[in-house]
């Protein structure tokens, strides 16, 4: 709780926030509701949002305490819709959020291809500062799943109470891609993507992974591609919290980059499909269980669901013994018996070289 009011303290000296008043960053509360008539939108971008263990976080939380986070959240996603044009919040229910761009507001005049290029870099800019959303709720296991998606919405006003709502199955579809994604991702219609000027596209859509069909409960089948934010980061996975220490400080040491330490096979692997890293280095062994399976696992979804293979270094004290079942899993080993020798260590440019698309 301290947490969550010492960010909101920030926020309202910085005049960023009143939680006294409706939040001017959402489109019902800054338009003449008689000048916009009900409209059809063509190529409308749809992005939803949903805040990943919301419920369990709830559970001890008061009211008030739920209010006052939610206002926060709010406010954190607002200051990057803001970043975009004719990019609009429509609605947070509960911890569910409709953005909309394209919908040609307040003079804007995009095409397809920015307005989807917008929606991702918002997307992009969300998770990749998904550290601050769980400093709000002051809870490590927080997380977002996006979806996107471009297609015909039709907008306007409900009476009792009066409202601006968006109506479309395109409405439908974005909520089903979010409900697909994995935590910390974002999924997207490949038919969005393809919206793309592909001349124009930025480096950092070299996150998207490549295009696989899905079965979309209620919309059938839909081509999509997953979004996995770049962590310019190393994971490091050990049981031991001994080797963990001293890995994650001699990695900082040598590559000047910061390090994820993880002690479970579970979370490693959770982590490895949320995101991609620089580097990632994990022991053969948690407790009596080796990682060949999860590995292997791994290795099988990624050749599925991304363009690029993570970069991973096994660590163990008998790389002879193992070298050859895993010399097809992994990308190099190092000895745990010579974990302070930083000579058995790869360089950066070496690992760099190792980017493999597959």
């Amino acid at each position: 709780m301290m947490n969550i009011l010492k960010y909101i303290s920030k926020l309202i000296v910085k005049d960023k926030i009143q939680l006294t008043k409706p939040n001017e960053n959402s489109f019902s509360s800054s338009i003449d509701f008689d000048l916009y008539p009900p409209t059809n939108h063509e190529d409308a971008c749809i992005c939803m949002i949903d805040i990943v263990n919301f419920s369990k976080w709830c559970n001890d939380k008061s009211p008030e305490s739920i209010y006052i986070t939610m206002t926060a959240y709010n406010t954190f996603l607002s200051e990057y819709i803001d970043k975009y044009e004719d990019v609009h919040k429509i609605e947070l229910v509960g911890d569910s959020v409709l953005i909309v761009s394209g919908m040609h507001r307040f003079g804007a005049r995009l095409d397809a291809s920015t307005t989807v290029t917008n929606m991702i870099y918002l997307s992009i800019d969300i998770l990749t500062n998904l550290n601050q959303i769980q400093e709000i709720f002051d809870n490590k296991h927080i997380s977002l799943r996006i979806g996107i998606h471009l297609g015909n919405v039709y907008s306007g006003f409900i009476q009792n109470p009066k409202k601006f709502q968006l109506f479309g199955n395109s409405i439908n579809i974005a909520s089903r891609l979010e409900s697909n994604s994995l935590p910390g991702t974002f999924t997207i219609s490949t038919n969005t993507f393809k919206k793309l000027d592909l001349t124009k596209i930025p480096p950092q859509f070299n996150v998207l992974g490549k295009s696989k069909s899905c079965m979309l409960k209620g919309v059938g089948n839909v081509d999509i591609m997953t979004g996995f934010i770049n962590k310019d980061a190393i994971l490091i996975a050990d049981d031991d919290y001994v080797f963990l220490e001293i890995f994650t400080r001699t990695c900082s040491r040598i590559y000047k980059k910061d390090c994820v330490p993880c002690d479970s096979i579970h979370k490693t692997f959770a982590f490895m499909k949320e995101n991609t890293y620089f580097l990632c280095i994990v022991d053969v062994h948690f407790m009596d269980n080796i990682i060949y399976g999860s590995l292997k696992e791994f290795r099988d979804w990624e050749l599925v669901y991304r363009k690029t293979r993570q970069i991973i270094l096994l660590m163990t004290i008998d790389i002879e013994n193992i070298k050859d079942s895993y010399l097809n899993l992994v990308d190099g080993f190092l000895d745990k018996s010579n974990v302070c020798d930083y000579s058995t260590y790869p360089s950066q440019e070496m690992i760099g070289s190792k980017n493999i698309t597959i």
